[in-house]
């Protein structure tokens, strides 16, 4: 009898853990707007391409602050566009964070991640609007310089650290229950990460080597935009996996 017992309590014991594999819901209307609005930030957020069009005389051999010192030609074009991936960055934070009818307030750990996606985004969207300090000096030369720190580097620091905080908050909600995200996707994005932080110290170390460090900078703003997607896009697969495990309950 006490064998039947214990049959019968392992198998309920699976069959439990079986209902609670969260099958992901597809995404609501609004995910996908929330989605699209994140998509169209992180392609304005890598807008250095352009200046191989607009100012082919620094591109190339030039970091991209250089791009937006006030007498650079189309220099108001990359700020705008870095406004705009702020923009569209706060949009995105705000949309994920407000309460949904039917919905269960975000986790701390989504939080968190959404906090850290829209600091990065408006600490780049004021970055844009500071103007270099470069007096006399040469907008390359400016962009270049490590010291003294100046109000650039600070922003542009504080959106660096926000986004690393976003991202590997979003790798580790990834790896835990009940979520049980694709491992392949979760390894992907942390190769990213690893890729992209050593890219961002290369940058600096490379800083007053002209080509070598624009070339070095222009792949780490490509992987930037990769992160700007990647974060609202696992934030939101996250919440849609916990939702469909809480129902499975």
């Amino acid at each position: 009898m006490s064998e039947i017992l214990r049959i019968h309590a392992r198998t309920g014991v699976l069959e439990r853990e079986q209902r609670a594999v969260p099958v992901p819901v597809p995404a609501s209307r609004r995910s996908r707007t929330t989605l699209l609005i994140a998509c169209i930030g992180a392609l304005a957020y890598n807008s250095w391409p352009l200046a191989f069009l607009v100012n082919p005389s620094l591109a190339g051999s030039a970091l991209a602050s250089s791009f937006e010192a006030r007498n650079e030609p189309f220099s108001w074009l990359f700020i705008l566009l870095d406004c705009v991936a702020g923009v569209c960055t706060a949009a995105v934070c705000i949309r994920e964070l407000r309460p949904r009818q039917g919905s269960p307030w975000p986790r701390r750990g989504l939080v968190l991640a959404l906090l850290g996606y829209g600091v990065f985004g408006m600490a780049t969207a004021v970055d844009a609007v500071v103007p270099l300090s470069c007096g006399a000096t040469s907008a390359q030369a400016c962009a270049s310089r490590i010291w003294p720190p100046t109000p650039d580097d600070f922003f542009t620091g504080t959106a660096v650290l926000a986004l690393f905080v976003a991202t590997a908050t979003v790798i580790v909600l990834m790896a835990r229950r009940p979520v049980a995200f694709p491992m392949p996707a979760a390894v992907a994005l942390t190769i990213t990460l690893i890729v992209w932080t050593a890219l961002g110290f290369t940058v600096l170390i490379w800083s007053t080597s002209g080509t070598l460090a624009a070339t070095d900078q222009y792949a780490y703003l490509t992987l930037t935009s990769v992160l700007a997607f990647a974060v609202p896009l696992g934030a939101t697969s996250i919440q849609r996996l916990r939702n469909s495990a809480t129902d499975s309950w």
